[in-house]
C-alpha cells in the first residue's frame, strides 16, 4: 500500500512538470508576441510618419508645379501684352503722322489734299486719340475750300459727339459764319449770341461781336428805311389837305 502511494505521488510530479514547462512556454510566447506587437506599432507609426511626409512633399510639389504654370502663363500673357502695346504704339505713331500731315496741308492752303488725308485718318483710326481734333479740322478744311454743305455737316456732328471738346466754342463761330454765308442769319445770330453768353472771354470774342453787329446792322437800316418810306406819304397827304 505504501509502495502504491509513492508510485502515485511520483506520477503526479511527473505530470506536473510538463504542465509547468507548458505554462512557462506560453508566458514566453506571450512576452515575445507583446514585444513583436510593440515593434510593429513602432514601425507602423514610423511608416505613417513617412506617408505624411510624402504627402506633404507631394502637396509642396503640386503647389510648385501650379506656381510654375502660373508663371509660364504670366510670362506668356506678359509677352502678349508687350507685343500688343508695341503694336498700339506703332499704330499711334502712324496715326499721328497722318493727322499731322493733314494739318500741315490745311495750314498751307492745300485743302483738297488735307480733306482726303483727314478722311483717310478717320476711316483707318476711328478710335484714335486725335479723332475729335481731326473731325474739327476736317470741318475747317471743308469751310476753307468753300464746301459749306460738308463743312456744316461735319461741324454739327462734331458738336453733337464732343460737346466738352476745347474746340467746341470755335466750332460755334465757324458754324455761325457758314450760316451767315448761306443766308441763314437767324441761325447765325442765335449761335453768336449763345457763344458770347457761354464763352465771354474767348480769344475770338471781338470777331464774334463784330460779325453779330455786321449781321444785325442791315436789319436796323432796313427798319429805318421802312420808317422813312412810310413817313413820306403821310407828309404828302398833310400838304394836300
Amino acid at each position: 500500500m505504501k509502495r502504491l502511494g509513492w508510485v502515485v505521488l511520483i506520477g503526479l510530479f511527473a505530470m506536473q512538470a510538463p504542465l509547468n514547462a507548458l505554462a512557462l512556454n506560453v508566458e514566453k510566447v506571450a512576452k515575445d508576441n507583446y514585444k513583436n506587437l510593440k515593434k510593429l506599432k513602432k514601425a507602423n507609426r514610423k511608416m505613417v510618419g513617412h506617408i505624411e511626409q510624402l504627402q506633404e512633399q507631394q502637396k509642396t510639389s503640386n503647389q510648385k508645379i501650379t506656381e510654375l504654370f502660373h508663371l509660364m502663363e504670366y510670362k506668356k500673357s506678359s509677352n502678349v501684352v508687350k507685343e500688343t502695346m508695341a503694336r498700339v504704339r506703332e499704330e499711334d505713331r502712324k496715326a499721328k503722322k497722318i493727322y499731322t500731315n493733314a494739318r500741315s496741308l490745311l495750314v498751307t492752303d492745300q485743302y483738297s489734299q488735307s480733306i482726303d488725308l483727314f478722311l483717310s485718318y478717320l476711316d483707318a483710326y476711328p478710335n484714335n486719340n486725335y479723332v475729335p481734333d481731326a473731325t474739327y479740322w476736317l470741318g475747317k478744311a471743308y469751310a476753307a475750300k468753300g464746301d459749306r454743305h460738308n463743312a456744316k455737316r461735319v461741324l454739327v456732328g462734331f458738336q453733337s459727339d464732343y460737346p466738352l471738346h476745347h474746340k467746341f466754342s470755335n466750332s460755334m463761330h465757324e458754324l455761325a459764319i457758314i450760316h451767315h454765308e448761306i443766308k441763314d442769319d437767324k441761325k447765325a445770330v442765335e449761335l453768336l449770341k449763345l457763344m458770347i453768353k457761354k464763352f465771354p472771354n474767348h480769344n475770338s470774342i471781338f470777331q464774334v461781336k463784330a460779325l453779330l453787329k455786321e449781321i444785325q446792322t442791315p436789319e436796323v437800316e432796313a427798319v429805318e428805311d421802312v420808317v422813312v418810306i412810310d413817313a413820306e406819304p403821310k407828309a404828302e397827304t398833310t400838304d394836300t389837305k
